[in-house]
């Protein structure tokens, strides 16, 4: 009678009957399902960065590219790993850090899972980082839509990545990132994870290696310091119920001057970035400035270069 696992080398089996659909994930019904568990597995593999690059193409083609910094994957197993049952925690089960009474689940076993779902699932880059890309079409595996009026948002995406950033216990929370791809090759480059080189044409060459696909354009942009970095999610910040605090007068004739904290400034901010995201837009490089009387501040706003180009 065949046992309970099949050993594949290299730390992999392939568990069978019961113990596979025992560990087996939750049913992938959205997008977001299937990124929370690529999202684990990077966690499940050591990552202790997680970067996720996302793009849609017209309006309903959406690509993941999930990169992290973990363990790899031995090149004879990239393939693999998509098949049934796979999975590198066949010994030791993992528990969810994010909700220890959950059901134990063995790393790697959504992936297939995944692929079933997606119109194509590859591995680019094995280890160093290791990189994962992902498409859906939006139509037969849907977005999960943010239900308030007052969050207008095409998708749901983001707030995946900061919840599972905010649930994850402290000694297994990897850092996580989300952007379009440009921000993820500068976040890249910034954080070391591959090295910068001057010549433009080899570092496109590396990015679309890893699945980030942008323009020569963009890539000099990005040596030129003018796309910047993401920075990791952790949870969303709030303007709060004071607004801008701090209210002081001016000279005669000038009006009160609003003393605008940085807590005010991160939840303009993020307001700015959502009333974007809303329209498939992005803004970066938002400026303050207070005055007597008067607050003022401009944005940078752009359409996504994967979106449009």
């Amino acid at each position: 009678m065949e046992g309970p696992y099949r050993d594949l080398g290299a730390g992999f089996a392939r568990l069978t009957g019961l113990e596979g659909a025992r560990r087996g994930p939750s049913r992938i019904a959205h997008i977001e399902d299937a990124l929370l568990e690529l999202l684990r597995n990077a966690r499940d593999a050591g990552a202790r960065s997680v970067y996720v690059a996302s793009s849609l193409k017209d309006r309903r083609y959406r690509t993941l590219t999930v990169l992290d910094d973990g363990h790899g994957i031995p090149e004879s197993h990239k393939d693999l790993i998509f098949e049934p049952g796979v999975t590198t925690r066949h010994l030791s089960p993992v528990p969810d850090p994010s909700d220890p009474a959950a059901a134990i689940h063995g790393a790697g076993l959504s992936l297939y899972h995944i692929k079933h779902a997606a119109l194509g699932a590859e591995v680019l880059s094995a280890s160093s980082p290791t990189s994962i890309k992902v498409t859906f079409d939006t139509r037969t595996l849907p977005e999960r839509t943010l239900q308030s009026a007052t969050r207008p948002s095409h998708s749901n995406l983001r707030a995946t990545v900061q919840a599972f950033a905010q649930k994850t216990n402290a000694p297994t929370r990897p850092s996580a990132y989300y952007g379009p791809p440009a921000r993820i090759l500068a976040s890249l480059l910034h954080s070391r994870i591959i090295q910068q080189n001057e010549e433009a044409g080899r570092l496109r060459e590396t990015a679309e290696g890893l699945g980030l696909g942008v323009s020569l354009r963009t890539i000099q942009r990005i040596l030129r310091g003018e796309v910047r970095p993401v920075e990791a999610e952790r949870g969303r910040a709030g303007v709060g119920g004071s607004g801008a605090r701090g209210v002081r007068r001016g000279n005669a004739g000038g009006g009160p001057l609003l003393a605008l904290g940085e807590e005010d400034r991160v939840g303009i901010a993020d307001i700015l970035g959502r009333a974007a995201r809303a329209g498939y837009l992005e803004v970066e490089e938002v400026r303050f400035e207070v005055r007597p009387g008067e607050i003022s501040f401009r944005a940078r706003v752009y359409e996504p270069e994967e979106e449009y180009e």
